[in-house]
């Protein structure tokens, strides 16, 4: 099931008006003209940026081996698979037995597979609990009202505790359920969404005559219990929150917006002091879905709200977190974007087309990257098939759905894009596929010449400053790999 809430289908349409009006969209700048980089961001930009993409579990071992090749040749390096908790665990364990993964009450399922598929493609593997609702029904609170969808209403702390206990330990490097040792998974996140009523409910609820956002402070109980049961297995895993969804509603509506959110999870008011907080959240990686309504600077427009450039909302209260002890344990945290696309026209005749695709996927990783980001999570790399319609489907791989690559995959798979700058200079930016000399090259009279070269390894970031005489097509190339071209606006 996919973890992508249907509400974000408003995206496509608004890109496609931009695109259709010809809408040029240009990165923020500092005061002389030069990128932000950075801006908004706790520290430097990272040196290093990880690509992958949402992923199944594919049904089974072969289709799990095919794709997880595919993931690894379009060079992402993470694999986010889905765990349906409420379809590995359709009834309550008996009491003692919800945290041993051996339990015959839990269907696992192809997700071992999975995970054998992607550690042998050298993929780091994130599991994230998350199903068609959030957890199964059993572990719902008392008094679930007709309105809330079976698995969202207040679910049991200790349950999603014991049940990440179980995950961790399945995934744990040392556990063999009779086909062999399966592989260590290292990241965990809990839950997806939780901002929204389709995965978490009530989200508001009314306190002497005022809406009060409910939703933060269910999931804060949730994600404690869940960092609990994984550390409890292995101090060292990781564990990343529920990506919040961009947009939210005024008090009282029904999704909580995500800097709201996120400021209430970290008990900080919305002028950012600190709160009290019995049981503060504890978590390794802040994740988010930054879905855009427009182009990658395309800024949300409501205050709460956060696309692609609006992350400062989540990573200055982040900071202050941090630093009063209301996100633990203490010291730095990382934010992964664990959700993020467009759908591509084609196939989708309402979606954007694949050449503005081409330029606005290498603007995503640097904008998320100025920004802080070090991880991103494509959704997705197959295209869903339109049944019963596009609208109700995801046109988002980088694969059409007969298993044919889209033209605008290498903008995903060596990112490059030029910035330009006064005074007839441009910084070039990119992430290198491979490890080798890095060629910056300008096609001048028809031919390709190298204006600059370095050494980088492979999968970190690469970013020097030029001259910029003409608006020349330019393209970077390494161990082989080459960028697609980029002519300077």
């Amino acid at each position: 099931m996919s973890l992508r809430s249907h509400c974000h289908r408003v995206v496509i349409l608004a890109a496609v008006l931009a695109a259709a009006g010809g809408v040029v969209c240009s990165p923020a700048t500092d005061a002389a003209g030069a990128p932000a980089a950075g801006a908004g961001a706790a520290g430097a930009p990272p040196d290093m940026f990880r690509t992958g993409f949402v992923e199944g579990p594919w049904p089974s071992a072969a289709i799990a081996n095919t794709w997880m090749g595919r993931t690894a040749g379009l060079g992402a390096q993470v694999v986010l698979l889905a765990v349906d908790w409420a379809g590995i665990a359709p009834v309550q364990p008996a009491p003692g037995t919800a945290a041993d993964p051996a339990n015959p009450d839990y269907s696992w399922g192809p997700l071992d597979a999975n995970v054998r598929a992607a550690a042998a493609d050298g993929l780091t593997v994130a599991l994230t609990v998350a199903g068609a609702a959030g957890g199964p029904a059993w572990a719902d609170g008392p008094n679930r009202p007709p309105s809330a969808a079976p698995g969202t209403w207040k679910p049991n702390p200790a349950a999603l505790g014991a049940f990440a206990t179980a995950l961790a330990r399945r995934y744990s490097g040392t556990f063999n359920p009779g086909t062999g040792i399966l592989p260590h998974v290292r990241y965990y996140q809990g839950w997806s969404e939780p901002n929204l009523p389709n995965h978490l409910t009530p989200q508001w609820v009314r306190v002497r005559g005022h809406w009060v956002a409910e939703s933060p402070t269910i999931y804060r109980g949730l994600l404690n219990a869940f960092y609990a049961g994984v550390k409890s297995i292995n101090r060292s895993d990781v564990v990343i929150t529920g990506g919040t969804a961009p947009f939210g509603d005024p008090p009282g509506g029904q999704r909580v917006p995500p800097a709201l959110f996120v400021r209430d999870l970290l008990c900080l008011n919305g002028r950012l002091v600190p709160q009290r907080c019995a049981d503060p959240a504890h978590f390794d990686i802040l994740a988010h879905h930054p879905y855009e309504l427009g182009g990658p600077y395309q800024k949300a427009y409501d205050a709460d709200d956060v696309s692609l450039p609006d992350l400062a909302k989540l990573t200055r209260p982040l900071a202050v977190a941090e630093r009063t002890g209301r996100a633990l344990p203490r010291g730095h945290k990382q934010v992964w974007v664990t959700e993020f696309s467009w759908d591509s026209k084609p196939p989708d005749p309402e979606a954007v087309p694949i050449a503005t695709l081409a330029r606005w996927i290498p603007e995503t990783f640097y904008e998320l990257w100025s920004e802080g980001v070090d991880t991103i999570c494509w959704f997705l790399i197959e295209d869903q098939r339109p049944i019963p319609n596009y609208a109700s489907t995801y046109q988002s791989g980088m694969y059409y759905d007969t298993g044919r690559l889209k033209p605008d995959w290498k903008a995903f798979q060596f990112p490059f894009l030029v910035l330009t700058r006064g005074s007839g200079h441009a910084v070039v930016w990119g992430i290198t596929p491979v490890a080798g000399t890095v060629l910056v090259q300008r096609r001048v009279a028809g031919r390709w010449t190298t204006v600059i070269s370095f050494r980088r390894r492979a999968h970190t970031i690469f970013t020097r400053t030029i001259g910029l005489a003409s608006r020349l097509l330019m393209r970077a190339v390494v161990g082989g790999e080459t960028s697609m071209s980029w002519q300077p606006s």
